[in-house]
């Protein structure tokens, strides 16, 4: 039933007319989302209100679990009829089905196991010999695949989440693993789930019908930690050795399940990130900010979790800079720019405008730009001890980075590492200039006064007016990649590039032309009057190390 209905929400939730998209059209925050969720969730409910009456009409009962607890009855009274063995066996499976299916299997069969409860010596169904030998966990063996995660995938996100549901698992609580990874309706895990507390109820039984182990004869506590259990229960240390045995043995039957598990997720990951960035490009280019991290489908969810996944990379400095040198047209590199990479444990590259954009409307914008920053300040100090002539770095910035304390986060950094100003130079897109504010205009006045040099990248991509130029706020202007790849076939943009490169030249502005990728766009470039160039034809980004070799390649300095 429960997976019928997340089936039938889903469905609902895609019908515009029944979501009442066409109501919250400009409703923002999360209002949009839960008033479309109104109705689906009202004809949800309605629905399954019509099917209980009906069944409960049908085997006259008053409530829906009455007939479920009749008919695992009479399966007891069928299954004790025959022996004690086949008894247990149902009673495990159908716990580990109802768990699986997302009830609270013991709470569900408690009523009906004390209703069967054996009087012929079937010591081996007492509640207790299934919480000491079978429950070891929780639910489904669940200390087996605590164990396995910990020992072997302690650095994927389920190691992670089972490092967390460490304290419970020991106290036989599986909610955390069972929920999170998820185990619940996961049809990947559905055999081992079942399988493993079949086998360690088959080989308890044994051990004690052959005598190799004692029989239950001491009440326990079902949150009672494995091991100390086996040994209270029985009286023995032989019941601990066997709680060991088992779990050994369930850790064996998980891990391929486990790491197939992990295999697809992974996969599936991958699939949700590249629709996230496929969306984040398609928007880019608007003015309206997206709010992937409040939506409530595959894409909301994989943003939340590279939300949660950066914070402790900012905190871990797992992300790096990488530099990509610029070169003029005497083949002389002036410097470089630093370009944020993030290569993440399971996905791979980060496109870099999602790493931005999760910070920005994550609330880590702060925290992300002061590593940036103090990363490439120790960039330009180290360049300095080993390239002795002048050079500069130029690092990216938005229109949200100036609205908060960034000249603080630069003073900091340039103070800590003995940088001047002339050498970091500060670039911020052209889109963004469009949001400036006084506060934004301000500071940038501020930090050029200081002496930083200011470029406007992507420029050409139709969004900035012309007066900007004309602010005397801007140095540089970086013309658009667009403009750049097609300039051999496209004369448009030949033409565009000359009349931008005329222009700064009399407002005594500079042009870096970027992804110059062959010898005959430098030529044209250079005859339309760029003198500054950046792309592969030089260099693809490159750690630190590489680029001081490149610089005193290129500048002839030993």
């Amino acid at each position: 039933m429960t997976y019928l209905v997340c089936i039938a929400y889903g469905a609902l939730r895609k019908n515009k007319y029944i979501t009442l998209q066409r109501y919250t059209a400009g409703v923002g925050g999360i209002c949009a989302p839960a008033i479309q969720a109104l109705l689906p969730m009202a004809l949800i409910i309605f629905a399954v209100g019509i099917v209980n009456r009906i069944v409960c009409a049908w085997f006259h009962v008053e409530a829906l679990y009455e007939v479920m607890d009749y008919l695992m009855q009479r399966l007891f009274e069928i299954a004790s009829a025959h022996n004690s063995f086949l008894l247990g066996l149902i009673y495990i499976v159908a716990v580990q089905l109802l768990w699986f299916l997302g009830f609270h299997g013991s709470n569900v069969l408690n009523p009906v196991a004390q209703t069967v409860a054996f009087t012929d010596g079937a010591s081996f169904f007492l509640k207790n010999f299934s919480d000491t030998f079978v429950s070891m966990g929780g639910s489904g063996t669940a200390i087996c695949i605590w164990l396995a995660l910990i020992l072997f995938m302690r650095k994927k996100r389920s190691g992670k989440l089972a490092g967390v549901a460490t304290i419970p698992i020991l106290f036989n609580m599986n909610e955390i693993l069972t929920f999170g990874i998820p185990i619940i309706l996961n049809p990947v895990l559905f055999l081992p789930f079942v399988m493993t507390p079949v086998v360690m109820y088959m080989i308890s039984y044994t051990a004690v019908w052959l005598d190799f182990v004692p029989a239950v004869s001491n009440e326990v506590a079902w949150t009672m930690p494995p091991i100390l259990s086996g040994y209270v229960a029985t009286g023995s240390i032989r019941g601990a050795v066997l709680q060991i045995i088992c779990i050994a043995i369930g850790v064996g039957i998980y891990m391929p399940f486990l790491k197939l598990n992990e295999e697809l997720e992974t996969v599936r990951g991958q699939h949700q990130l590249s629709l996230l960035v496929e969306e984040l490009k398609e928007k880019e280019n608007d003015i309206e900010h997206p709010m992937f991290l409040l939506q409530g489908n595959s894409v909301g969810i994989i943003s939340r979790t590279l939300l949660q996944e950066l914070k402790s990379a900012i905190q871990k400095r797992e992300l790096y800079m990488l530099y990509q040198p610029q070169v003029d047209a005497d083949g002389k590199c002036v410097g470089a720019e630093a370009n944020l990479r993030w290569n993440h444990p399971v996905y791979g590259m980060i496109y870099p405008p999602l790493i931005i954009y999760l910070a920005e409307d994550g609330g880590i914008l702060p925290e992300l730009e002061d590593y940036i920053v103090d990363t490439v300040c120790h960039a330009i100090q180290k360049v300095k001890s080993r390239y002795h002539s002048t050079f500069k770095i130029s690092v990216n910035f938005t229109a949200h980075s100036l609205l908060g304390d960034i000249e603080s986060c630069i003073n900091n950094a340039m103070k800590k590492y003995d940088v001047r100003p002339q050498e970091l130079w500060i670039e911020i897109t052209e889109q963004d200039v469009l949001l400036q504010v006084d506060t934004v205009t301000e500071k940038m006045k501020r930090l050029r006064a200081a002496g930083h040099k200011l470029l406007i990248d992507d420029f050409g991509m139709g969004h900035t007016s012309l007066l900007y130029l004309n602010s005397h706020t801007f140095d540089i202007v970086k013309l658009d990649g667009s403009l750049v790849r097609d300039l051999l076939i496209n004369e448009t943009n030949q033409t565009i590039v000359r009349s931008i490169v005329e222009l700064t030249d009399k407002l005594g502005m500079s042009v870096i032309a970027e992804f110059v990728e062959t010898e005959e766009q430098k030529m044209v470039l250079e005859q339309l009057g760029c003198r500054c160039y950046q792309g592969h034809l030089y260099s693809k980004p490159v750690v630190l190390e590489s680029f001081i070799a490149f610089l005193n390649e290129h500048n002839q300095i030993s």
